[in-house]
């Protein structure tokens, strides 16, 4: 039975299906901010914490679909089809700037996205665990 990966020949293919299996590391940042909330639910105390990590919370579930979303795209994506995709990315979204982005900026600005998403979880467990305290 041969392996999935002796299919992979060009540069390009490799990059995008890596990061594409990066991109699906969000359904980790969003098991991680679940306790945090759960502490928020039910146990916090009504202040400023509470709110914070809240904010918090919602950011990282917001980085989380962007992310859910992101990868999705990457299915249908490639270097090839990229200035279709970004017309038709255009016609969804509304943005001018959807249109004239390379395939490697698309995947730059995601992979952008992930990193600001990882911090910010990040974040929210410093600030979780300094709430314990």
């Amino acid at each position: 039975m041969a392996d999935k990966n002796d299919t992979i020949t060009s540069r390009m293919a490799l990059q995008s299906l890596l990061v594409q299996q990066t991109l699906k590391s969000w359904r980790f940042f969003l098991l991680f901010s679940v306790p945090p909330m759960v502490w928020v639910i039910f146990v916090a105390p009504p202040v400023l914490p509470r709110v914070f990590i809240t904010l918090l919370c919602g950011i990282v579930w917001f980085g989380c679909w962007r992310l859910w979303l992101d990868a999705h795209y990457f299915k249908f994506m490639s270097d090839e089809n990229n200035e279709l995709a970004g017309e038709v990315l255009f016609v969804i979204w509304r943005r001018e700037r959807l249109q004239k982005l390379t395939f490697v900026e698309r995947q730059s600005g995601a992979l952008k996205q992930y990193r600001r998403t990882m911090w910010l979880t990040g974040a929210l467990w410093a600030a979780w665990l300094m709430a314990l305290l």
